[in-house]
């Protein structure tokens, strides 16, 4: 089976800015990522295991 990897960052500017809505929002965010890629659907892939998602706040600043 191949692997493959997705790095995607985000900008979010939360109406209120709190530790609550940042969880949240990386709690969400693994759920909508898992889900897509487990719903993918092309005709050369027979399955589609999500092995992990891992979502964090980057606290510094992010060179790409």
């Amino acid at each position: 089976m191949r692997r493959f990897m997705v790095l995607m960052v985000t900008e979010i500017d939360f109406v209120q800015d709190s530790d609550s809505h940042a969880q949240n929002y990386e709690e969400n965010l693994a759920n909508v990522v898992k889900e897509a890629a487990e719903k993918l659907l092309l005709r050369a892939v027979q399955d589609t295991k999500v092995v992990k998602v891992q979502v964090a706040e980057i606290k510094g600043l992010l060179s790409l």
